[in-house]
């Protein structure tokens, strides 16, 4: 008898402890229905075990990859009758993973990851599920730390894997990897080994078999203090989150016409502008050698950065973003005797004399070279460029301005000026109405 009640007791802890997690992070509601990974090995079983026994809703959803011959078939019918055992929903979804690597040239990790998570997401929103719940612990993230520190990474790396990203969340972060062996021990549940995890092919498995038992032969408490250094990190984490966002705040202005600006002399004041620069230009694209690139190049106006759809130009006091992207809207033309036109002065509307057009009426950006007559300069001519910068235009906007053309001559710099050419005066009997929209 006090065998089993201390197997019950021990066994009700680990429980304990998976719901307390689960309630700290606010990962799922009491009851709810969840979406759970069921790969048939330890982690997944333990997974499926504990959510089921705390009143969850459980959804088994296992992939078969077919990546491993006669193992995947073991593992598939393996899942299939732990869920019958546990009455539980389940559904299996099977992927030609080989093929889809090679057609999309990623790896067949990436190709696995992509094609669950894809699935899973499916499946969620057809089942109306409040989560994905996959079975990483501690063990797992203590190889994922020490794999992001061997890469290089920022602070949000070393910060390992989080309990919850979006709808994936992560319950068994809690327990060791030998916890969950116990749980499983104790329950009387069988689980499947995948044998590639005891191969150190991979580099995952590297750290699994040889680095954590090095470091564990050097500290018996390295594992512990690990995972101690990633709480701490996460903490630290928080206070830099709070920092940045400042920081962006502060020295980041949004345009309408989608361009951010980011006021260089605010940016150096901050602690660390390099560290601004990475959580605004990192998500989009730019390496970590452009933002230094950048940040050496700030007494440099007029140098363009890209990456990925999006350039940055250093203009004067002012790092600006933009998406590469065309102006885009319609041209509403009207032609009107002169005794019906009552001229506004406004630069979003032209008026042109009918008669001093000849056409055709083209739409195009600026050109090296384009000149253009002003309206209010009688005829003289000025440089398109010279122009755009007397209006303190950055480089992105002149690229960006439109022209209306009358054959090879601008006769309207949309939403600005039009030109002197096509002046309206005493001799004009019809009036060419444009506006742009």
């Amino acid at each position: 008898m006090k065998k089993k009640y201390f197997c019950s007791n021990k066994m009700e802890r680990i429980r304990e402890k998976v719901q307390k997690y689960i309630h700290l992070h606010g990962l799922l509601k009491d009851n709810a229905r969840v979406l759970v990974g069921l790969s048939g090995g330890p982690d997944s079983v333990c997974l499926i075990s504990i959510l089921n026994q705390l009143g969850y809703e459980v959804i088994a959803v296992h992939c078969n990859f077919h990546l491993r011959g006669e193992e995947s078939l073991r593992d598939e019918l393996f899942a299939e009758q732990l869920c019958k055992q546990y009455g539980l929903a389940y559904h299996k979804v099977d992927f030609d993973t080989t093929l889809y690597a090679k057609e999309h040239k990623i790896s067949i990790e990436m190709a696995a990851r992509e094609l669950r998570y894809d699935a899973f997401r499916l499946l969620k929103a057809k089942w109306k599920a409040e989560a994905i719940a996959v079975g990483h612990h501690k063990d797992d993230n203590i190889e994922t730390f020490l794999l992001n520190l061997s890469r290089g990474t920022g602070i949000k790396g070393l910060c390992g894997m989080q309990p919850k990203n979006d709808d994936v969340i992560r319950p068994l972060l809690c327990l060791t990897r030998q916890e969950i062996l116990e749980h499983l021990r104790l329950e009387g549940l069988e689980h499947m080994t995948d044998h590639t995890n005891l191969e150190d092919d991979y580099a995952r498995n590297k750290v699994r078999l040889n680095v954590l038992p090095l470091l564990e032969s050097i500290n018996k408490g390295a594992m512990h203090n690990i995972t101690s250094t990633i709480e701490n990190l996460n903490e630290v984490q928080n206070v830099y989150r709070q920092a940045i966002s400042a920081a962006i705040k502060e020295c980041c202005i949004q345009k309408e016409n989608g361009e951010t600006h980011i006021i260089i002399n605010r940016l150096l004041q901050q602690a660390s502008p390099i560290s601004v620069l990475h959580e605004l230009l990192s998500p989009i694209g730019f390496n970590k050698q452009q933002l230094k690139d950048v940040l050496a190049s700030l007494n440099e106006s007029s140098k363009i950065f890209m990456s990925q759809g999006r350039r940055l130009l250093i203009d004067r006091n002012t790092i600006i973003l933009e998406s590469i992207s065309y102006p885009s809207g319609m041209l509403e033309q009207e032609e009107l005797p002169i005794e019906k036109v009552l001229i506004k002065k406004d630069p979003h509307i032209a008026y042109l004399d009918a008669d001093k057009l000849h056409g055709p009426l083209t739409l195009r950006t600026p050109q090296t070279g384009d000149t253009f007559a002003p309206f209010g300069m009688k005829g003289k001519r000025k440089l398109l460029s010279d122009y755009l910068t007397d209006l303190k235009l950055n480089l992105f906007e002149k690229e960006r301005q439109l022209l209306l053309m009358d054959g090879d001559e601008i006769a309207w710099v949309v939403n600005r000026r039009s030109s002197e050419l096509y002046r309206v005066d005493e001799t004009t009997r019809r009036v060419i109405v444009l506006t742009w929209t």
